[in-house]
């Protein structure tokens, strides 16, 4: 299983460090989509015209975002740089239109978290009586007791949308990119059952490391330099390396995610 994990990563890797074309239209879609969705926030909305470029840039985020991930469904096929581009243009609407369960799920696990945790906040005796007995009491600094009500409640939000949903949806993806819509909603049961292979999984943890959990240690926990022109140099140096380790990490996951899910069903296919 590790072998065959470490075998998708590798390929993967190859395979998109020997199409430079590739990797070009990648890096400018996901540098077109950040400067779009720094728009949308920063954007002040005090005339009619930012109003308008306001509802423009809210369809043009999740389009690019959509695009992005068409283009990096179809970049293991080793496309040209112009064909790459005209296949995500044309198949871009599928990843949307079975997203759209998703998102919605989403959501209302969002909300309904929410809820438990307003309700946590305020009546959390009650809920964290169960695991009274595991929760560790305050120390003489005087730290309030670990309650593990909450605890489990955040491992249950970060393990839902981090894990399950975001896996599920490239599995949708890749499949409804390279084949027809209605055999991509057909096979559903089938590919949520592949995304959860322990292979599908490993993959996916050591991606998240490298387009996750790097950067969020770049942006996030990195000493500060004490002079200022050294900060300024670091600062854009940390962001250009959170630019290629996010883009790069979630490209190859995807790709080695696509090679591995092509390869146990060939497999299966072999068997029969």
């Amino acid at each position: 299983m590790l072998t065959e994990t470490f075998q998708s990563i590798a390929t993967a890797t190859r395979q998109l460090l020997r199409n430079w074309s590739a990797m070009i239209v990648l890096a400018g879609l996901y540098a077109s989509l950040i400067a779009a969705l720094y728009l949308f926030v920063t954007i002040r909305e005090t005339s009619a015209g930012e109003v308008v470029m306001s509802l423009a840039l809210a369809i043009t985020v999740p389009f690019l975002f959509f695009l992005l991930q068409t283009a990096g469904a179809s970049q293991t096929r080793s496309l040209s740089a112009g064909l790459l581009l005209r296949e995500a243009l044309r198949n871009s609407w599928k990843p949307i239109v079975v997203s759209v369960p998703l998102i919605a799920v989403a959501v209302l696990l969002t909300h309904l978290l929410g809820k438990a945790q307003s309700y946590i906040g305020t009546t959390g005796q009650e809920l964290s009586d169960v695991a009274a007995q595991y929760q560790l009491t305050a120390s003489n600094d005087a730290r309030p007791a670990l309650r593990w009500s909450q605890v489990m409640l955040n491992g249950f939000r970060y393990l839902s949308l981090g894990l399950v949903l975001p896996l599920i949806a490239i599995h949708l993806w890749i499949a409804s990119v390279g084949r027809d819509l209605l055999a991509t909603v057909r096979a559903t049961k089938e590919l949520v059952v592949r995304a959860f292979a322990p292979p599908s999984v490993l993959i996916y943890t050591a991606g998240f490391v490298v387009f996750g959990g790097i950067p969020y240690l770049l942006l996030f926990k990195f000493a500060p330099a004490s002079i200022a022109w050294m900060e300024i140099t670091f600062f854009a140096a940390r962001l250009l390396l959170v630019f290629v380790l996010t883009l790069f990490g979630w490209i190859v996951t995807m790709s080695a995610l696509a090679i591995s899910a092509s390869e146990r069903v060939n497999r299966q296919n072999g068997e029969r």
